[in-house]
């Protein structure tokens, strides 16, 4: 037995028989130990845990997996009574809930709020652990919270603590623009070990922002994917986070306002949130029928005040979470059954935005700082995002038998995918007459391709062996993301074998019915 699953046990037992823990025999932060004026490293945030574990808390201690580096992502499941698995969680009843810190490795508040959290969760806050499960990865990115550095070098707009990490983990990948490509470690782990086997019903990422100089202590954001199914997202933009903000104004005195930037700080025109992507990780979850958080505190308030509020933040949500849990799984399960009877064609198939644009919920007092004032400019909140440019849900999409790469990664999202076993004909709609352009500049390793053509049924013939992805399924709203050739998903980065040439047919067809050939479903 090696020395973690022994701890785990030991903490098993030593929850039966202290249901409360003294707060001496707890351990402090490095943050804390330090008076903010250091963050932890990976191994600190390792003892921290292993501390907590001895002391009886009610905490299970894994390791996700590794990082490119071979550092241990750290992993852990607070509940009480104890729970190991997520079949033992769907038992319980419990909502599950997934925290996740230091994506970005210099951006450190959130790593060391979620460790003082989770030492509160075995102290005065164990109750929320009677109605939840909280799954926590402290530090995501470990190799880039280990390469320490000058924050001036580092994180140059950021206000301590002195020496921090980097954006990016071992590969160089910016993990927050990889949930779709899932080139790195990490967001493999992440897919497999947390969102396809725990299946968290909201997530919280947490950040910190820099840009524009504003008078908030955390800017938050919904998912901003409008592909989303409406309901989870439509709850977290227009009742959870509303209700966060004036709890943390009354409660805390921390104010707190949906995330932004101003193109012109002398002259603002608009307050506008950043990219519907689903490669940022709360839009990724949006689009899975998952409730999700950005928390972003702000960079130029000082270390333990971004700290505090970023824990405030948590706590509250926490909170909610536990008191509207049944509203929450909901939303989730509806989500669930309508994404999938409108991809089987129960009802009207909608239309799904492969461009978007910005729009506004109304103009709305907005605090800015120029010339080291903080001062309220009556601005339009432009907090989300609707559709430019649509196209309509099919059935499901025919892949080509050489893109088994494409077929594995759809399934480490979670997302059924079906062999043909007989060669099956129909008729489809193909992308004729293909443009793919470039971009000039490298981004993540890649030259992104913006795919255009035109569309066109047509009958084709699909080989024994080719894959077919259904919209019928709860991801259907995920399939569609990821395989729409004209979007933003695996086509942008050159996912496809046969997609790299112009002027030829895209090699994903839109399938108008599922086919009724014999296949098997991909384990």
């Amino acid at each position: 037995m090696n020395i973690r699953a022994f701890l785990n046990l030991l903490v098993v037992a030593l929850a039966a028989t202290a249901p409360r823990l003294a707060a001496q025999a707890l351990p402090q932060t490095t943050a804390e130990r330090t008076n903010y004026a250091a963050t932890s490293t990976n191994a600190d945030v390792g003892a921290f845990l292993d501390s907590l574990g001895l002391a009886g808390a009610p905490v299970a201690v894994s390791e996700m997996s590794s990082s490119a580096l071979g550092k241990p992502i750290y992993f852990v499941i607070a509940s009480d009574p104890t729970v190991t698995s997520p079949g033992a969680a769907a038992e319980s009843g419990k909502l599950v809930v997934y925290l996740q810190a230091n994506i970005h490795g210099g951006e450190v508040e959130g790593k060391e709020a979620v460790l003082a959290l989770l030492r509160e969760l075995a102290g005065p806050r164990r109750d929320l652990l009677q109605r939840l499960v909280v799954l926590v990865a402290p530090d995501y990115n470990p190799d880039g919270n280990d390469a320490f550095g000058p924050q001036a070098v580092n994180r140059s707009e950021q206000n301590g603590p002195a020496v921090v990490g980097q954006r990016p983990d071992g590969k160089n990948l910016d993990l927050n623009r990889d949930y779709f490509k899932a080139e790195a470690p990490e967001t493999r782990a992440s897919l497999a070990r947390v969102y396809t086997t725990w299946d968290p019903a909201l997530m919280v990422d947490l950040h910190t922002t820099d840009g524009t100089l504003h008078g908030y202590q955390l800017t938050y954001a919904p998912p901003l994917d409008p592909n989303g199914p409406a309901g989870p997202t439509a709850y977290v933009r227009d009742r959870m986070l509303p209700t966060l903000r004036q709890t943390l104004q009354d409660k805390y005195r921390e104010p707190i306002f949906d995330y932004g930037n101003v193109e012109t700080q002398q002259t603002p025109q608009s307050w506008d949130t950043y990219a519907p992507l689903g490669w940022y990780g709360t839009n990724y979850l949006g689009l899975r029928g998952r409730m999700a958080i950005l928390s972003e505190a702000y960079s130029h308030a000082d270390f333990k005040t971004r700290v505090q509020v970023t824990h405030d933040f948590l706590v509250e949500i926490l909170d909610y979470a536990a008191r509207h849990g049944d509203e929450i799984r909901r939303l989730e399960r509806e989500a669930d059954r309508q994404t999938a009877l409108e991809g089987a064609g129960t009802g009207t198939r909608p239309s799904l935005a492969v461009a978007y644009k910005l729009a506004s919920r109304g103009v709305e007092p907005v605090r800015l700082e120029v010339t080291q004032q903080v001062r309220t400019y009556p601005l339009p909140v432009k907090d989300r995002f609707v559709d430019s440019l649509t196209r309509p849900l099919p059935a499901g999409y025919f892949l080509p038998a050489a893109d088994s790469d494409v077929a594995a990664l759809l399934r480490l999202h979670g997302i059924q995918v079906q062999r043909l076993a007989r060669e099956w004909t129909d008729t489809v709609e193909v992308l004729t007459g293909t443009e793919l352009k470039p971009a000039t500049r490298e981004f993540q390793g890649h030259h992104l391709l913006e795919v255009t053509g035109t569309w066109a049924r047509a009958p084709r013939r699909v080989p024994a062996g080719g894959y077919f992805v259904s919209t019928a399924q709860p991801l259907g709203r995920l399939v569609f993301a990821l395989l729409e050739p004209e979007g933003f998903g695996l086509a942008r980065w050159g996912a496809f074998s046969a997609g790299s040439t112009s002027g030829l047919e895209f090699p994903v067809w839109r399938a108008g019915r599922a086919p009724r050939a014999p296949s098997r479903v991909l384990p």
